[in-house]
């Protein structure tokens, strides 16, 4: 196990509208503004007392400190929304470490401050954020790198921070990052081209044989992933909190007739989601839903979906699987939001919006 040093040095960071202050390197994320007050610590500490009984429990609860184990990685305990502790085993990949503090960590964090964590991603639209969920292979990410790619700017990937207020949703923004397949990679190479695609600043280049490059270096494989890789968003990231506009979940499903229209490939259909349903939807995929009911926080999680439901509208969004539908889910997006801005007022929709 890693041991603590007396006297550490802690850098500031900005991340879910959280300032923290980490003694683990976080490349990650942005730094903090000079002179920014700590909501959250991150620290190495001691925590071998409890390695015996996370072994045989993966996590458990020990007073105000969610804890939990990662085989061959570390030991990581999250308390009262202001503090993670990571013990990190001796020979630990350094990335691997950090998956975890960015990930689960901060999802179990974000749910002892009351903020929702939701597995997907967002973009902005028009002055929101609008976020896709769906379950895993559903193209949550790429949707959102194509709509990077179109001129919008990303909030988040992955882990979507939502706090509802009396009268709104609000998004805050997570860190300039996004985990793509190097299928989708390439299709979204090959929509470069695209008059309606914005050209990018790292233009992807594919070598014989090689994983997917940047122009200006590697990209880097994400770590226990097959063909998944890490893909810097810093020009395309928008890095202040918004109004929820909407929720979008993405269903992958075998072709049929329902997917075929007059001179198209492959199309996309899209139902509305009443109020119930779209509670379910943020219930089904909030991030790492199955701890809450070792928070105790089932009443407030049922709670806090269910207020978000009554203030945004939903959708579902079925697409073709055997077929790369990213393009065409873009437009139809926008299609959809543009209809509900004409019921309610207009906003602009210019790329980089």
């Amino acid at each position: 196990m890693h041991d603590r040093s007396t006297n550490v040095n802690l850098t500031m960071y900005t991340a879910f509208g959280l300032q923290l202050a980490s003694e683990l390197y976080l490349p990650e994320l942005i730094p903090a503004a000079p002179g920014a007050m700590e909501d959250v610590v991150i620290r190495q500490a001691d925590l071998t007392a409890w390695s015996d009984q996370l072994e045989q429990t993966n996590f458990v609860m020990q007073g105000e400190r969610f804890m939990f184990h990662i085989p061959d990685t570390a030991i990581y305990a999250v308390r009262r929304g202001r503090e993670i502790e990571v013990c990190s085993y001796s020979g630990a990949d350094p990335d691997t470490v950090r998956l975890f503090v960015l990930g689960t960590c901060m999802g179990v964090l974000l749910m002892q401050r009351r903020i929702l964590p939701i597995h997907g991603s967002a973009v902005v639209i028009g002055g929101r954020a609008y976020a896709f969920v769906g379950e895993s292979g559903a193209g949550k990410s790429t949707l959102a790198a194509a709509f990077t790619q179109a001129g919008y700017r990303m909030v988040s990937d992955d882990v979507i921070a939502m706090q509802a207020t009396a009268s709104e949703t609000i998004v805050y923004p997570a860190y300039p990052q996004q985990k793509l397949g190097l299928e989708s990679l390439l299709q979204l190479k090959a929509l470069q081209g695209n008059k309606h695609a914005r050209k990018s600043n790292h233009r992807l280049v594919f070598m014989d044989g090689n994983p997917a490059m940047l122009k200006h270096g590697h990209l880097h494989k994400l770590t226990g992933e097959l063909n998944k890789y890490v893909v810097p968003r810093v020009d395309y990231f928008h890095n202040k909190p918004l109004p929820l506009g909407g929720v979008f979940e993405l269903v992958a499903e075998s072709p049929n007739r329902e997917f075929r229209r007059e001179g198209e490939l492959a199309a996309v259909t899209e139902q509305p989601l009443n109020m119930l349903e779209c509670l379910h939807t943020l219930l089904l995929h909030t991030y790492r839903r199955v701890i809450i009911p070792r928070m105790s926080l089932g009443e407030w999680h049922f709670g806090t979906a269910a207020r978000m439901a009554r203030q945004v509208e939903g959708w579902r969004l079925r697409r073709d699987s055997s077929a790369f539908t990213a393009s065409e889910v873009v437009h139809r997006v926008l299609d959809i939001i543009r209809k509900e801005e004409n019921s309610y007022g207009s906003y602009s929709f210019d790329e980089g919006s």
